[in-house]
């Protein structure tokens, strides 16, 4: 998607916006369309997270991972160990999550395999908007989805820390910025979530 009358410069940060009428949007590159009697439940998504305001947009990250609809009829854990080692840790908490919340009607999974931004746009606080943002677009209601995730720090030339106190401190800090934008380590966990809003009393 292009926005009419604005340019794109993947080199611009978040300080080159209007703070006042900056928005964002994500836009789904690709998602799995299985044959018409494949029995598959997970399907891979990719999607690209945009900036904007009245002078520029600009692609700023990337979420990847698996979305699965009327996840009370299928055993998710299973589903999720059958695709990958990363999906089905994911997947075991997703599970998890909707086991201990009978009261809660779960129709969707949406297990985040990477949510990526270019680092300039990193500690803005964008993970909760991106997450909104994309389950708007894919039309799934946040209190019947479980949204889960395992972070993990990215260099800024690209591709994971090796272990060490550098890859602790990068972890560090973007479990904090998780936090700030209302994400929450299930269980004190490695997997994080994104709980349901509270009901409020009229």
């Amino acid at each position: 998607m292009r926005l009419a009358d604005m340019t794109t410069d993947t080199d611009v940060g978040p300080e080159a916006f209007d703070p006042d009428d900056t928005d964002f949007f994500v836009r789904i590159t690709s998602i799995d369309r299985p044959e018409a009697d494949a029995d598959v439940f997970l399907r891979q998504f990719s999607a690209v997270v945009t900036a904007y305001d009245a002078l520029r947009t600009v692609e700023i990250g990337t979420v990847r991972g698996w979305i699965g609809w009327d996840a009370l009829k299928e055993d998710v854990h299973d589903a999720a160990d059958a695709v990958s080692t990363d999906a089905e840790t994911l997947g075991a908490t997703a599970a998890h999550i909707i086991r201990v919340h009978p009261e809660q009607w779960i129709d969707t999974v949406v297990l985040v395999d990477r949510m990526h931004l270019d680092p300039q746009w990193r500690h803005q606080r964008l993970s909760g908007r991106i997450l909104a943002d994309l389950l708007d677009l894919l039309r799934l209601d946040r209190d019947s989805t479980v949204v889960v995730l395992q972070p993990e720090p990215q260099k800024a030339t690209g591709g994971p820390y090796e272990d060490g106190p550098e890859r602790d401190a990068a972890l560090g800090s973007l479990q904090r910025g998780y936090a700030s934008s209302g994400l929450e380590a299930w269980r004190g966990g490695a997997v994080w979530w994104w709980p349901w809003e509270p009901e409020t009393t009229p």
